[in-house]
């Protein structure tokens, strides 16, 4: 019985996705053909006709574009375009062809409804100034298929006839595709078969100087004159970031507190500081962090206050998740930032829970919420006179200058080209570059400038040693100097941003013992350990985010070409 039924629904599901399959049919189109005519004047211009013959099949098809672009030329001019022989004129409509200039000049054959048929598509266009003075000869580097189309092309014949006079020096060189070259008198041809999407052809052809052109085209001379000032636009690249990157030196050397910092290794916590104020000392009075919470979360839990344990019963498509749980009502004497934390996990707009799972905190510290922690906490540190507020302030003036460089960059990078391209070519873009580096420098000043006071900054010099030893012991640098280090400096890990490393350190070297406030699902010591490591990356990462070959550069022609 349930054989047939399951057969009924497999039967069922076939005729279901079949039916659709044969009323519809795929829409596609290839090239037959790919013919370029080129016709070289004898003032370096190219008289081009380019024949596409597609085949359409499938749904209609009501457009066929052609894009030409215009840089290593005078400039591109459309002759004529037509389908099936009859030329296109001007226009929107069907039947007729739309031509759209930019740096890139964009031609559309706007079609009548066509399907399971082939059309002859004619362009011609002159493109001037296209053979170029270089290295002692007249040079026609010219690339005569689009570099972007998504169908395949049969065959395609390029001809290249030039005038009599010109003297051509040797066979052309092809530098992209496998093309075959055949030569007669003064007319070159090449040809290819079976082309994939977006395979094209690039060659070179060098003629006698004087031969073709007695004077390089004005893009040419044009290039040559911006290459000139080259130099001077990179120096005044390296002048402005010499000079920013000097001034913020200058500003760290002379505002910077100098402060004797001892060599001597701790291997102990320097004082009873709560883990999360040690980890904000630890980064010069930075933004409290994530990692900071995470230390304040362990420190409760090894209090008894909290809890964490593994979620037993989940659906086969969650991952591995936890529950934070508060054993206990808040006792009296918490410190503010403590009490800020139990508030930030447990307080909804529900009421206030008892329990909250790990997987629900990633928006905590991006929230509103977040305030409930960071405020408090950083309210201890400058009542305990941690902070220097002139220094906050030289802080925030250097994290403000530096935002003053990235608005200056974007200026750089989008007004300069937009008004100097013509007379410049690219390299104002340096001055930008030079810009956005100096937003990053005096960025990194500003986060390393300190905003602790002279007391406060030695102090955080010793958190700094023993935060370097307990690095050295997950990397193994370092010996384990008790025999229950593991817990008892697990909130310094978290506070350091050393959690997860700390816990896989020592459960690749045997440690089973968790804390006794976490509570694996399975029952073996190893498998409480493997969960515990699991738990550390998971509340990590909970905090959120506080915590293929083209055509031959420097070739005319190219561009793209495509149907729809």
């Amino acid at each position: 019985m349930w054989r047939k039924l399951i057969a009924l629904i497999l039967l069922s599901g076939a005729l279901l996705f079949s039916v659709p399959a044969a009323f519809a049919q795929d829409k596609s189109y290839s090239a037959d053909r790919f013919d370029v005519d080129v016709v070289v004047q004898s003032d370096g211009s190219l008289l081009v006709t380019e024949t596409v013959v597609f085949t359409f099949v499938g749904e209609p098809f009501t457009f066929v574009f052609r894009e030409l672009p215009t840089s290593k030329t005078d400039g591109v001019e459309i002759l004529s375009a037509s389908v099936d022989g009859r030329t296109y004129p001007q226009g929107t409509n069907a039947g007729q062809v739309e031509i759209e200039s930019g740096s890139d000049i964009r031609v559309t054959w706007h079609l009548e409804p066509t399907a399971n048929s082939t059309r002859t598509f004619v362009l011609e266009y002159r493109m001037l100034g296209v053979v170029r003075q270089e290295d002692g000869v007249d040079l026609l580097r010219y690339q005569p298929l689009p570099d972007e189309f998504e169908y395949t092309i049969d065959s395609s014949t390029v001809t290249v006839t030039y005038p009599t006079v010109a003297n051509l020096l040797e066979t052309p060189t092809v530098t992209t595709g496998q093309v075959q070259v055949e030569r007669s008198g003064n007319v070159v041809t090449f040809s290819r078969q079976n082309i994939e999407s977006d395979e094209t052809m690039v060659f070179d052809m060098q003629f006698a100087a004087g031969s073709l052109i007695s004077a390089p085209p004005t893009w040419q001379v044009r290039q040559a004159e911006q290459n000139a000032l080259a130099p001077l636009w990179i120096g005044a690249g390296v002048f402005i970031l010499a000079v920013g990157s000097l001034g913020a030196w200058w500003v760290y050397r002379n505002h910077q507190p100098k402060t004797h910092k001892s060599t001597a290794v701790l291997y102990e916590p320097p004082n009873d500081l709560p883990p999360a104020m040690a980890g904000v000392l630890n980064g010069h009075g930075a933004k409290p962090a994530w990692s900071n919470a995470l230390a304040t979360l362990f420190d409760l839990a090894d209090r008894g206050i909290l809890s964490i344990e593994e979620v037993k019963d989940k659906k086969w498509y969650q991952g591995q998740d936890f529950v934070i749980v508060q054993q206990k009502m808040a006792p009296s004497g918490l410190r503010p930032h403590e009490q800020g934390l139990l508030d930030l996990l447990f307080e909804t707009k529900k009421g206030r829970e008892t329990a909250v799972k790990m997987s629900k905190l990633s928006g905590t510290v991006t929230g509103k919420q977040w305030k409930k922690f960071t405020e408090p906490l950083e309210a201890e540190l400058k009542a305990a006179g941690y902070i220097d507020p002139a220094r906050k302030s030289r802080r925030q003036w250097i994290m403000g200058s530096s935002l003053i460089f990235f608005i200056l960059g974007i200026i750089a990078m989008i007004g300069l080209p937009i008004g100097l391209v013509e007379q410049f070519g690219a390299w104002p873009v340096i001055i930008g570059i030079s810009l956005f580096t100096l937003f990053a420098v005096w960025m990194a000043t500003g986060h390393a400038f300190t905003i602790l006071t002279d007391e406060a900054k030695m102090m955080a010099d010793e958190w700094q040693s023993f935060h370097d030893y307990m690095k050295d012991v997950t990397r193994k640098k370092a010996a384990v100097g008790g025999t229950n280090i593991f817990n008892q400096f697990l909130p310094y890990a978290a506070s350091y941003g050393l959690l997860h490393q700390w816990a896989k350190f020592f459960q690749k070297e045997g440690w089973t013992e968790v804390p006794p406030y976490f509570h694996a699902a399975s029952r073996s010591g190893s498998d409480h350990m493997t969960a515990f490591v699991a738990m550390t990356g998971n509340s990590a990462s909970s905090g959120g985010a506080a915590a293929g070959a083209g055509g031959a550069a420097g070739a005319a022609g190219g561009g793209a070409s495509g149907a729809g």
